[in-house]
């Protein structure tokens, strides 16, 4: 019967089609065949897919039992099997067995298999499944329910009672599949209504073209090319473009629909790519049930929000909700909000509870009171979280913190804002129907079926401008008619697919059942089948496939393919052409330091260091106050580490005082030492407990306590003369060239009258970098420099490497020794007080030459240097090699 036919028969007809979307189109036709006068086919004739006529049937009777979604049974079956002494001790997700169970449940229905024992029995997975199969049945008697698979063979029940609806005509599309309990069903309505098949006459489309390119990315281009020679001719086959269809179809949209929306963006549409404010973008394409409700900003930041909870959590989550454009008081507090979020990634760890987060605004809420009201109220709301309750009321809780948030903090006219949140409520209410089958669950439980749910749950916003091209897999196009379509991907790991039949139902039963899944041949069968609805789906059909995969692995074309015609892939290009003029200055001049302005320039001796490393750099870093955007990151970094050791060392000393108190101390007693002074400098604020937690610092305190341990037996204890330590951490203020020093001294020794300074380093030492030609290291110059003239002049400097208690070095340069501990001479010494004098001297002119450079503003940079592993690697990107870009010309 075609629909012509259909629109004359008598009485009520319902049409049967696989799909929502071939429903949708069947109707169009029909409403296109009757006319906009005429509405009386409204009444005579349903379009609907089988499982919605199914559903409709059972309830027109008013059942006692309830068809379960989906995601109830999942919650049934979860329970069942976790409390199951099949279930695999070692497992670490039941989520995946419960999956695999359940489609083996439906399947079982579906396929009408035996439940007879004696095929279970062959192996644990069978076992498994006929217990938790009958535990599962008796769950669904007890509850009044059933599954949307077993509701066929109810129906029939009832069929025979006649006490269901039946049209009076029933008509199958052609195109439709249907499984061994539905069509057994179908079959027994026909003895009470007309069943009639539904199909149409159709020209012979000619034979597909096909081609091949190398790679994904040029088979997409071919595809664009494509259709850019249909959309410049504005119609295909002379239908206009607003009402044409053109599909693209491929075999795994994950797979391709980043490379077919880049190619797309460039080469078809580019005016997506360059919004403005007068413009608004309206592409013509639509991935079609590609996307779900978790993927929408707005659902993500609701998820964001019933996801806070007491316990310790991510910081970027937390920093999310703060910054969000869907939270009460943006814009208003945006930027002290940015504010706040820069200070938790400096003070806080990767992990935190939103009171530490909170306990960090206090100072800016001085400020602003707005810049954290709402995680007051948040946190106010969570105090009341009771510990388990129904999933019904873990909806009424997360629409409280909803509320209390101001999401979503949008007009109410904005039509993306309006559908997303109806389809966020819809989820809600498949949440708030999992009562009866989850009971009373955690907070930890009601989110991970939630986002099950808003996972699986496949959303997309409807639009109000023509979209006449539209991308599906292969499944999703059964039953559909285009004017033109383009099969992408077909080579021969796309059809025919594998089998994979199901793990949980002996093989022989599937087999029997002609399921295709279960066997190669009836595999083969079906992917023929869905070839051949493919090529027939449009007059004008085009196939292609890449050579190769991403990984360069060769393909194929599909085996199944029958007579086509060979074609040259298109090709196209970039429907945008940018241009730029940038202008570079023949020299990179910097305006000097102002005489007036010497007395603010800020660094100290971190900017020489800075400046001995890149002159640029340190123009960026303390000129222009450049500064590194802050990440939490685990563990403690480089400088905290150095902070306690530093301070470990400085309580140290401050109770030895001297070599020989050093001397009188056992091991056991120098370890209690050395412990107590670690415990002290871990009161440093910077190594507060909120921010790296307990077990994290005890670690941190034993590896320091050994390598402080190491050092002072290796090399302290080994100094061939005594020593007293007249200062620590000694601060003393001084200028170079007018720009202002603050310099902290780590620590400086008395022996036999000469002073000495020392330098903690937790990283590698080179004693190379105190050399002139190559000074990386210009602090310990600097120090002995600025107290020259003093009354503690300083006749010797000492680079200390505390690494590891492995790795203990000692460099050193002064009057009168070349180290501290017995050490063979060398020519390149600095022993003695000509060679020190000698290196002053040149010191204070490196470094003076360094202040004149600053002062200047020389940016020089050097790039035959290494600075990827410094603290200024982000700087790396504001670099222009000329000599690379004149390589590149």
């Amino acid at each position: 019967m075609e629909l012509q036919e259909l629109l004359a028969c008598d009485g009520h007809s319902i049409v049967l089609m696989p799909s929502d979307a071939s429903a949708r189109q069947c109707r169009d036709r029909i409403a296109r065949l009757r006319g906009s006068h005429d509405q009386a086919f409204i009444e005579t004739v349903t379009v609907m897919p089988v499982d919605q006529w199914l559903a409709e049937l059972w309830d027109g009777t008013f059942p006692a039992k309830q068809v379960l979604r989906p995601i109830q049974l999942l919650a049934l079956a979860r329970d069942i099997i976790e409390k199951s002494e099949f279930y695999p001790q070692d497992c670490l997700n039941s989520m995946a067995i419960t999956r695999q169970f359940v489609d083996a449940f439906q399947l079982h229905a579906q396929y009408q298999l035996s439940s007879d024992e004696d095929y279970y029995r062959f192996s644990a997975e069978y076992q498994a499944f006929y217990h938790w199969r009958q535990t599962m049945q008796d769950k669904l008697d007890e509850q009044s329910a059933l599954s949307g698979q077993q509701l066929p063979d109810q129906l029939c029940n009832l069929l025979q009672d006649a006490i269901l609806d039946l049209p009076d005509q029933l008509v199958l599309s052609e195109d439709i599949t249907l499984s061994p309990s539905v069509s057994t069903f179908i079959q027994s309505c026909a003895e009470q209504t007309n069943l009639v098949t539904l199909s149409e006459s159709r020209p012979s489309p000619p034979l597909p073209k096909f081609c091949s390119t190398q790679q994904m990315s040029q088979e997409c281009e071919a595809v664009v090319a494509w259709l850019l020679t249909i959309f410049k001719r504005g119609n295909v086959d002379g239908k206009a473009l607003d009402g044409a269809l053109v599909a693209i179809l491929v075999p795994d949209m994950n797979r391709y629909r980043a490379a077919l929306t880049n190619v797309l963006q460039r080469q078809f549409y580019p005016s997506g790519l360059f919004p403005s404010a007068d413009f608004s973008a309206r592409e013509p394409w639509v991935f079609e049930s590609s996307e779900t409700l978790m993927s929408y900003p707005l659902i993500k930041s609701a998820w964001d929000l019933i996801s806070l909870s007491a316990r310790a959590l991510p910081l970027e989550q937390l920093s999310r909700i703060l910054r969000s454009r869907f939270v009460r008081g943006w814009p208003e507090s945006r930027s002290v909000r940015a504010t706040l979020d820069i200070r938790w990634r400096e003070y806080l760890s990767p992990e935190t509870t939103l009171r530490n987060a909170i306990s960090l605004a206090r100072k800016l809420e001085q400020q602003d009171p707005t810049v954290s009201d709402v995680l007051h109220d948040l946190e106010a709301i969570l105090k009341s979280m009771p510990a388990r309750q129904l999933p019904s009321s873990w909806v009424r809780f997360f629409d409280q913190l909803l509320l209390n948030s101001g999401w979503p903090n949008t007009s109410d006219d904005d039509v993306v804002v309006e559908q997303c949140r109806r389809g966020f409520s819809q989820a809600m209410d498949v949440f708030r129907a999992l009562d009866r089958q989850l009971g009373e669950v955690s907070h930890d439980t009601a989110l991970s079926w939630l986002q099950h749910i808003l996972s699986t749950k496949r959303f997309s916003v409807s639009r109000d401008w023509a979209c006449p091209i539209r991308i599906m897999e292969y499944d999703d196009a059964i039953g559909l008619q285009f004017d033109a379509t383009w099969i992408m991907g077909l080579d021969d790991n796309a059809l025919p697919r594998r089998v994979e039949p199901s793990p949980f139902l002996p093989l022989e039963l599937q087999r029997q059942a002609k399921y295709p899944n279960s066997d190669p041949g009836l595999c083969l069968q079906r992917d023929q089948e869905v070839l051949s609805r493919l090529l027939s789906s449009a007059p004008q059909v085009h196939i292609s496939h890449s050579r190769e995969n991403e990984a360069g692995s060769p393909l194929g074309p599909c085996t199944l393919l029958p007579d086509y015609q060979n074609d040259q892939p298109l090709t196209a290009q970039n429907q945008f052409v940018t241009h730029g003029a940038v202008l570079w200055p023949a020299t990179d001049h910097v305006r000097p330091v102002d005489s007036s302005q010497r007395a603010s320039v800020r660094g100290g001796t971190g900017l020489f260091k800075e400046y001995a490393s890149s002159p640029f750099f340190a123009f960026l870093k303390y000129r222009l106050n450049l500064r590194e955007f802050p990440e939490a990151a685990e563990g403690l970094d480089h400088r905290v580490q150095g902070i306690l050791v530093h301070d470990t060392m400085e309580h140290v000393w401050k109770t030895l005082q001297a070599k020989q108190a050093l001397d009188a101390l056992s091991d056991l007693q120098l370890e209690a030492l050395v412990r107590a002074s670690c415990e002290r400098a871990l009161e440093n604020p910077e190594l507060s407990v909120a921010r790296y937690g307990e077990s994290l610092l005890n670690i941190e305190k034993e590896r320091v306590i050994s390598l402080v341990c190491a050092w002072m037996d290796k090399n302290e204890r080994q100094r061939v003369q005594d020593f007293e330590v007249i200062s620590t951490e000694q601060l003393i203020e001084s200028e170079i060239k007018g720009i202002p020093l603050r310099l902290r001294m780590d620590r400086i020794d008395n022996i036999a009258g000469k002073h000495l300074v020392i330098d903690y380093k937790t990283g590698t030492i080179d004693g190379r970098a105190l050399s002139v030609d190559n000074l990386s290291e210009p602090q310990l110059p600097i120090y002995v420099l600025a107290s020259d003239g003093q009354s503690k002049a300083l006749d010797g400097v000492m680079l200390a490497q505390l690494k590891s208690p492995d790795d203990l070095k000692i460099h050193m340069r002064s009057n009168w020794a070349n180290s501290v501990v017995a050490k063979k001479a060398h020519a390149s010494d600095v022993d003695s007080p000509e060679k020190w004098q000698a290196e002053l001297e040149a010191w204070s002119t490196a470094l003076e030459t360094m202040a004149m450079g600053i002062l200047a503003g020389n940016i020089e940079h050097d790039f035959s240097k290494n600075h990827s592993r410094g603290f200024s690697t982000f700087l790396l990107p504001l670099l222009r090699d000329v000599g690379i870009e004149e390589e590149a010309e």
